[in-house]
C-alpha cells in the first residue's frame, strides 16, 4: 500500500511537471551593424585661370621676390620703349567703342614724343651693342622686341589690360617730354602689374594640380 501512495505521489509530480508551461529560449542580440564610412568625395580637378590654357611659360620668381618678367631689369630707355610698346599693343588690340579712344591717344603721344622717341631708340641701340659684344645685337634687340608684344597680346588678361591701358594711354598723351624718361617706369610697372597676377594666380593653379595629382593618384606633370 505504502509503495503504491509513493508511485501515485510520483505519478502526480511527473503530471505536474508535464503540465508546467515549457520556458522559451532567450531571444538572441540583435546584431551590431557597423555603419560604412563615409564615402570620401574626390574634388574637382584645378582649372587654369581665366580660361587659360593648360600649359603656359610663367616667369620664375627672381631672388628679389618678383616675377622676372621682360620689364623688369631695364634701362630708362629701355622703360620709354617698353611703355611705347604696351600702348601700341592695346592700341592694336583693344578694339570696341570703349576702348577706341587708346589709339587716338597713342597717336597723340608718337607725335608729342617723336625726337624723343628716335633719340631714346638710338641710345638703346648703343646700351644693346655694348651689352652684346660680337653679336648681332640689333637682331638680339628685335627679338627681344618681338617676344615683348607677344607678352602684352597675353589673351586671359585682355579686359583688365585694356581698362588699364586706357587710362595711362591718356597720361602719356598729356606728358612733357621733358619728363617721359621719369613717367615712363612707373607707368611701365602698373600695367606690367595686371599681369604677374595673372602669372601668380597661375603658378598657384599649378600647385594645387599638382597636390590634386598627388592625393588622387593622377601622374604628376613633368617639372619644367
Amino acid at each position: 500500500m505504502v509503495a503504491l501512495k509513493k508511485i501515485g505521489v510520483f505519478g502526480c509530480i511527473l503530471a505536474v511537471a508535464a503540465c508546467a508551461p515549457v520556458s522559451a529560449p532567450p531571444a538572441p542580440a540583435p546584431p551590431i551593424v557597423v555603419a560604412p564610412p563615409p564615402a570620401v568625395r574626390t574634388p574637382a580637378r584645378p582649372v587654369p585661370p581665366s580660361g587659360a590654357a593648360l600649359s603656359l611659360t610663367v616667369p620664375p620668381i627672381g631672388v628679389d621676390g618678383i616675377r622676372q618678367t621682360p620689364n623688369r631689369n631695364i634701362s630708362s630707355n629701355e622703360a620709354v620703349w617698353h611703355l611705347r610698346a604696351a600702348l601700341n599693343v592695346a592700341a592694336l588690340n583693344c578694339q570696341g567703342p570703349v576702348w577706341n579712344q587708346i589709339a587716338t591717344n597713342y597717336n597723340k603721344f608718337l607725335k608729342n614724343n617723336k625726337l624723343t622717341l628716335t633719340k631714346i631708340s638710338r641710345a638703346i641701340d648703343g646700351e644693346y651693342k655694348a651689352r652684346y659684344p660680337g653679336e648681332n645685337a640689333l637682331r638680339v634687340r628685335d627679338t627681344k622686341l618681338t617676344d615683348l608684344y607677344n607678352y602684352f597680346s597675353l589673351p586671359t588678361v585682355r579686359q583688365q589690360y585694356c581698362d588699364a591701358a586706357l587710362a595711362k594711354s591718356g597720361e602719356a598723351a598729356a606728358v612733357d617730354w621733358r619728363a617721359l624718361t621719369q613717367f615712363s617706369p612707373p607707368a611701365l610697372a602698373e600695367l606690367d602689374a595686371i599681369f604677374i597676377r595673372f602669372f601668380d594666380s597661375y603658378a598657384k593653379y599649378e600647385a594645387d594640380l599638382a597636390e590634386w595629382n598627388r592625393r588622387y593618384g593622377q601622374t604628376p606633370p613633368a617639372p619644367r
